[in-house]
């Protein structure tokens, strides 16, 4: 019996493949009777394995279609790693009592595994006589390069182009041609494409790594079986990515619908045994209607369903035109920033800091505004997520560096000395370049660096030595590093250890309110105190009522930003706005 732990992989794969479909495949036949000629043997076999029963799906010398697996040789032999050969089955106490040899009068056997090329046995081909004999060295050559020539003509009458080779299921080319016949035939009505996704990219990776590829696959071919065996007869299970499964189901029924899918995750999610471990898939499917007349359309709808599963930690969701519109609307605006740059469509806001201390404005933040030609006014919430995630960040990053130098010349021109703060994504640190590139752009434009602070927001990207490297570099060349939104994370005190931090902006989600939240008022408080003791400035962010202020104050919080002192602005309201400030008590707002 082959290993419990790869059993479950073999009959999935076995019946994913339908294997016994191919009973009387020609090709197969021919096969068989080489077997036969080459190695002088009355009895030629192809056997399949199954759980209970061994199938033959070709023959020479017997009409049987299966015995028992209780009493196959074959199922020992499938383990072996070449010919598995017995010279006289009734001289051997594994198979002596066998009643194909008491009874039938077998007495020797030959057999070579027949492995695909996911590393799985599924059965044999094998030789039987009924005297004892021995294979010659060429006559065990001949029966292995025999069985090579059976695997590769199951895999290309069954996985070859239409089957994927991992699960054996039918691939997403083998639903589009399926789709397409039902369509000619008229029949496809309303219906909702379902896709799943069982295994989380991140845990695959993991796994990948710790164990190679093996389990993994296990957990997608036993997941597949699971779902699969709950199908109707009329809806195939298709594989369509690595981790991700596909079927079609009539729209009439959607409280079915539902009660299947529920019933899948109860499946899919049960432990799985493989390589030693008990593991289990996940489960998230993503719902979305279909009619036939555009699957590629269907399968975007559905995965984009499947990700807002994801999203929500919900076992499932069905698609919604609205958030389908603005991923859409997202795709739209990464393809543009280029042109952005280009065209001169985004342009800078600034957003003055005050000295709690003094009452002046010692630093102004540098924001990125878009003002689109046809889409108007976007958001930083909305557009900067989706530049980070591209290869354009950096060049973003430069030209606001750019800008912002070049304006704090113009003030220093104008009498009015200030320093600017400038937010950093992890995109910015990748090409290792950024030191080279702020540091070229202060001596252009004859700005000393400790005028430029650099601000960092928690995220993996923090923890590599290279990012903490360079931040220390640019520290070292004299640039200012804040941690932003400070307080509302899980890393925020590791990184004071671990960053060259010189100031805390304390996160704007603790500020509000505080003045009638006492626990959030002592939690503001101490962490000013905090960075008073390890010598870091401090900033309240938010800051919105005279309350807030007067508390930050009265703690020796070294600033404060936020729409009460004043929105962000063009550079020229900033400069009116300064002007204002030089004339005002340290004591008022």
């Amino acid at each position: 019996m082959a290993h419990i732990e790869h059993e479950a992989d073999r009959l999935a794969l076995i019946r994913s493949l339908d294997l016994l479909g191919l009973q009387g495949a020609p090709d197969l036949d021919r096969i068989t009777q080489l077997a036969a000629q080459a190695l002088g043997a009355p009895m030629v076999l192809i056997t399949v394995v199954e759980e209970f029963e061994q199938r033959f799906i070709s023959t020479v010398g017997t009409d049987l279609k299966a015995t028992e697996r209780e009493i196959s040789v074959c199922a020992v032999a499938i383990e072996s790693q070449g010919v598995f050969e017995v010279e006289d089955l009734s001289q051997d106490t594994r198979f002596a009592n066998f009643r194909t040899v008491t009874e039938d009068g077998m007495r020797f056997y030959a057999g070579a595994p027949l492995t695909l090329s996911t590393g799985v046995s599924v059965g044999t081909l094998c030789v039987v006589d009924f005297e004892p004999r021995r294979l010659s060295d060429a006559q065990h050559i001949a029966l292995r390069t025999l069985a090579d020539l059976a695997v590769n003509q199951i895999q290309l009458l069954r996985m070859i182009g239409r089957r994927d080779p991992i699960t054996g299921l039918p691939n997403r080319q083998q639903m589009s041609a399926d789709l397409a016949i039902r369509k000619r035939r008229s029949m496809l009505g309303s219906m909702q494409l379902v896709v799943i996704d069982v295994l989380e990219s991140g845990a695959s990776n993991r796994l990948t790594q710790a164990l190679g590829p093996g389990p993994a696959e296990s957990i997608v071919r036993q997941a597949a079986f699971r779902i699969a065996d709950l199908l109707p007869v009329d809806a195939p299970l298709y594989h369509v990515g690595v981790a991700r499964f596909a079927f079609f189901l009539s729209d009439e029924d959607g409280d079915g619908l539902l009660g299947l899918l529920s019933a899948m995750r109860k499946r899919v999610t049960m432990p799985v045994h493989t390589h030693g471990l008990d593991m289990a898939a996940s489960f998230h499917a993503g719902l979305a209607p279909f009619d036939g007349d555009s699957e590629d359309d269907a399968m975007r709808m559905a995965v984009t369903a499947l990700h807002a599963a994801v999203e929500r930690g919900v076992p499932w969701s069905h698609y919604e035109a609205a958030r389908d519109a603005s991923l859409r609307r997202q795709h739209t605006l990464a393809t543009q920033v280029d042109a952005a740059l280009h065209e001169q469509q985004f342009h800078l806001a600034y957003q003055p800091r005050l000295d709690l201390a003094t009452g002046q404005v010692a630093w102004v933040e540098a924001l990125l505004r878009w003002e689109h030609p046809t889409l108007g006014a976007v958001g930083p919430n909305e557009f900067l997520p989706i530049i980070e995630t591209t290869t354009l960040m950096p060049r973003v990053t430069q030209w606001v560096i750019q800008q912002a130098l070049r304006q704090l010349a113009d003030w220093d021109a104008l009498g009015h000395r200030i320093g600017v703060s400038i937010n950093l994504a992890g995109a910015d640190l990748e090409d290792g370049r950024i030191v080279e590139r702020a540091f070229a752009l202060t001596e252009q434009y004859g700005v000393e660096p400790d005028r430029i602070e650099f601000e960092i927001t928690e995220g993996h990207w923090l923890q590599g030595e290279a990012v903490v490297s360079q931040l220390q570099t640019l520290r070292t060349l004299g640039f200012s590093i804040a941690l932003e939104d400070f307080g509302s994370g899980y890393s925020n005190f590791a990184y004071l250890n671990a960053l060259p931090a010189t100031a805390i902006k304390i996160d704007r989600s603790l500020i509000d309110g505080m003045e009638a939240d006492g626990r959030r008022a002592r939690l503001v408080r101490t962490l000013v105190m905090l960075g008073a003791e390890l010598g870091l400035r401090t900033v309240g962010e938010g800051v919105e009522t005279e309350a807030q202020l007067a508390l930050l104050r009265r703690w020796k919080c070294n600033e404060a930003q936020g729409y009460l002192i004043s929105r962000p602005c063009s550079s020229q309201d900033l400069r009116r706005f300064l002007i204002e400030r030089v004339s005002t008590p340290a004591s008022t707002s």
